[in-house]
Formats: structure tokens, sequence, C-alpha cells
């Protein structure tokens, strides 16, 4: 059987090959191309075809606030999924924890989703989406705002802003899998990557007491390779439920709900870790998190500090907060 998985190698890296050269001898793209219109780079085409992972596979995206990042994931054709990109978010708002007011100036955590409807392609900040808060669970928990996007033009408060070239990716990773039969591609925002040592690092946070499910869903990505189901009931997620558990969060939990997982070996688990180096994006981190001075009534009364992960290059000017494509629209960075 060596002979033939030599055969497939060599298949495929003809593949790549010629996908690269025909990037390479395509007409130089006009100034003027519809951005949201413009295909995936030949290095990702590339990647996807040596993880033999077709464009319009589904897409799971994942957004670490206090990293400042932004990860793409692909479905192999086993189901489990495989780390293609990941990207800089240049500016995120707020602090750690979770968005629950209009006016806040918070970026959310939690669990959203992008559907067909919610593509913006001729947004004023380049491109955007709308990753859909607030849910069902945010609404039955009182907290309010709306338009959270992930976008262009390196400026924001409340939304994930991200360089113009990085939103063009992105945006072409989740249209292509909207249009390939995706219904809504996942969108997981944690505060950290949620590794036993940064919430140990976390643990006097006052928004510790909202992390239990991020954490449940971090862990069961990281055991399975398959973005976890989320259900909703008695004003709290439910991660992976193996009773059928609907998404209406005032409805009653049921009594046994267990839990469904089907784990991969840390074998096999370090093997596609190893098969599958991801690329990364070049850009800039203007965002750090901001630490509250007296706990979270300080930061919402406007008593904190902030202190950037990396000095701005420039002053960037002040969004009008008239502008509902935004969302919570004015510079961080003054």
């Amino acid at each position: 059987m060596r002979w033939l998985w030599h055969i497939c190698a060599q298949v495929r890296l003809l593949a790549v090959a010629t996908a690269i050269a025909g990037q390479l001898l395509a007409p130089i793209a006009r100034a003027d191309e519809i951005a949201a219109e413009k295909p995936l780079p030949s290095s990702v085409e590339a990647a996807l075809l040596l993880k033999d992972i077709p464009e319009g596979a589904p897409v799971y995206i994942r957004v670490f606030k206090e990293e400042s990042e932004l990860e793409v994931w692909k479905a192999r054709t086993n189901g489990r999924y495989a780390l293609i990109k990941t990207f800089p978010v240049c500016n995120w708002g707020g602090t750690l924890g979770p968005k629950r007011e209009m006016g806040d100036s918070m970026s959310p955590e939690g669990f959203y989703s992008v559907t067909t409807g919610r593509m913006n392609p001729t947004s004023k900040y380049h491109l955007a989406f709308n990753i859909g808060y607030p849910n069902a669970l945010d609404r039955a928990l009182g907290r309010t705002g709306s338009y959270i996007m992930v976008h262009g033009d390196c400026r924001s408060v409340g939304c994930f802003a991200m360089s113009d070239n990085g939103i063009e990716e992105i945006y072409a990773f989740v249209r292509d899998a909207l249009a390939a039969g995706e219904t809504s591609v996942p969108v997981h925002i944690f505060p950290f990557r949620m590794t036993a040592a940064n919430m140990k690092r976390h643990a006097d946070n006052p928004a510790r007491e909202t992390w239990e499910p991020l954490k449940e869903a971090y862990d069961d990505f990281a055991r399975t390779r398959q973005p976890p189901e989320i259900g909703m009931c008695g004003k709290r997620y439910v991660v992976n439920p193996l009773t059928p558990v609907g998404d209406d969060p005032d409805a009653a939990c049921p009594v046994l709900i267990g839990k469904r997982l089907a784990p991969i070996s840390p074998r096999v688990r370090k093997r596609l870790v190893n098969a599958d180096p991801d690329l990364e994006a070049k850009g800039q981190k203007l965002k750090g998190v901001v630490v509250s001075s007296s706990g979270w009534d300080a930061f919402v009364s406007g008593s904190w500090t902030s202190t950037p992960a990396r000095p701005a290059p420039r002053t960037q000017s002040i969004a009008t907060s008239s502008d509902t494509e935004l969302g919570a629209l004015q510079s961080i960075v003054k």
C-alpha cells in the first residue's frame, strides 16, 4: 500500500503546483476588483489541496480576545476540522467578559453564527459580516446592543476589526462555505485560549462566572476536532448535549442531559497537529486587554485603564455613532 500512498502524495503535489502556477499566470488583479468576489489566495488553495479539503467545505471560526487572533478551521471529509489560517485581530472593544448593554463598548463572548443574510459586501468598512449578537440567550439575560461585526478598516470598539486584506480572506472563507450549502458558519468567541494555566491566571476576573460553557466548548473541540453543538435552556448554554436541547433559553432543561462526544486519541490528535501547520496572516494587533481598576462596575462606569498590546502607529479618526453598519463605532486608538 506504500506505493499507493506515494502516488496519491505526488498527485496532490502536482495539483498544488498547478494551482499556484495558474495563479502566477493569471492576470494581475485590477485595482477596482470587487473585494467581496475575490478568490482565496493561492497559498490557501494549496494548503486546502494538501489537506484534501474542498474549498466549499464547512467553516468554523474561533476568536480569542486576549491574544487578538481569529482562527479559520475547515472540515475534512471525515468530519474532523483542520486549522487553515490564523489572522491577527487589529482591534476589538472593551475588556475580557461578555457584552452586556448598548454603549458599553464591549465585544461579545459566546456562541454566534453567520448566515447569508448577515453578509455585507458593501460595508463602508471594506467588508463585513454580522455575528448575530444578541443571540437568544443574550436577549433572555437582558443584554442589549446590535450590529456586532467582523469587518475591515482596523478600527472599532464593540466589533472585531481586521485589516482590509484580512477581512477579504475571512469573508471569502465564509462566502464559499455558505454558497456550498453550509446553512450557518459558527463563530465562537472566547476571552482567551482557555488552557488550565490561563484559567488560573484569570481566576479573579469578575467575568469568570460566565466562562464555564466557553471552557467546556474549548476543551471539547480539543478532544474531538469537531465544532461544539450548542443548545440553550434554563437561561444558560448547554454544550454538546446528549439529550436533545433546543435553542429556547427560557425553557426548562431536561433532568438528565449528558454529553455527546466522539473524541480522537491523543496519538491521532498529535498527528493531525503535526500534519496541519496553519498559515499565519501578517498584520497589526493594536488592542490590548483592558484591566478594570475596581471590577466590572468601575469598567461600565468609565473608571478603567487600557494598556495596548502594541503602540498605535498612527492616530485614527473617530467614526460617527449614527452608522449602525459598524456597531459600536469609534476608534479605541486615540
